[in-house]
């Protein structure tokens, strides 16, 4: 039997609007009532992208994953260095003193509180790369971490969130022959006098000794900033006191560095 030409021409034009709508549904992946990805966040890596002449980052919907583990990357007391980095022919809109550092401080920021501002240091860069005047946008800062090195004698004020951390000598129990640990808390007293937020106070140690005499001594370590709090007038029933000893560490206990970063008192304020 002879096909007509016309209903071949029909099959013909049938099959191929069936072919298009099936290759745009493979490749928008949207035919299912799922947003299409270029609706969608971008998946992209987070890290912060500038245009040219541009002092602030460009929106990316991955920068607190992105922010999240670069901050996870840096260790216990670490200062986080940001360089910003400027090219030759961008122009400085700023007060800053050139591009780079305004992206510096933009970035600064951004990192906070996560960050506190105290752990945070900025500098600017002038480099050669792609980037271009109408190009897409680029990296133009650099991250690192500048690691907290402490004598074994030394103790350490630690910022960060609504924490704040004391670092403390080997053996030692002593708050208060640190004049700096002491305007700390005055100051810490002084603010929440009149307000509502109570307290959480965790003594911790390294690994030396044994667990009981640890989790002794880590208490020690946390009455003695809790007693400061309370003589300086804020109410016991607003102050909670614990210790988890060795159990906690936060670096490891086969160096002295890291085994003075264990030896800590971990303050939370709650608002």
């Amino acid at each position: 039997m002879k096909i007509p030409f016309w209903l071949i021409a029909l099959l013909f034009v049938g099959y191929s609007i069936w072919a298009v709508n099936k290759w745009h549904c493979v490749q928008c992946q949207c035919c299912d009532g799922q947003t299409p990805p270029a609706e969608a966040a971008k998946k992209t890596s987070g890290v912060p992208l500038f245009s040219w002449n541009a002092d602030k980052p460009e929106a990316d919907a991955n920068f607190d994953a992105w922010k999240k583990a670069l901050i996870g990357s840096g260790g216990q007391g670490d200062t986080l260095q940001i360089t910003g980095w400027y090219r030759a022919g961008e122009t400085n809109n700023t007060k800053a003193s050139d591009l780079g550092m305004a992206r510096a401080e933009a970035l600064k920021a951004m990192m906070m509180p996560g960050v506190p501002d105290s752990r945070i240091h900025l500098s600017s860069k002038l480099v050669e790369d792609s980037l271009a005047e109408g190009g897409p946008a680029r990296e133009s800062a650099g991250f690192s971490w500048i690691k907290m090195v402490l004598a074994q004698e030394a103790g350490a004020i630690i910022e960060s969130d609504n924490d704040v951390t004391f670092l403390f000598p080997f053996n030692s129990t002593e708050k208060d022959k640190d004049p700096e640990v002491d305007a700390y808390l005055k100051k810490l007293v002084d603010k929440h006098k009149t307000t509502s937020a109570t307290f959480v106070v965790v003594g911790h140690t390294d690994n030396v000794g044994e667990p009981d005499d640890n989790i002794k001594l880590g208490m020690g370590r946390a009455k003695a900033i809790a007693k400061f709090l309370q003589d300086n007038g804020i109410a016991a029933s607003r102050i909670k006191v614990d210790s988890k000893g060795e159990a906690e560490p936060v670096a490891s206990n086969d160096t002295d560095d890291g085994r003075h970063q264990n030896r800590r008192v971990v303050l939370t304020t709650n608002n």
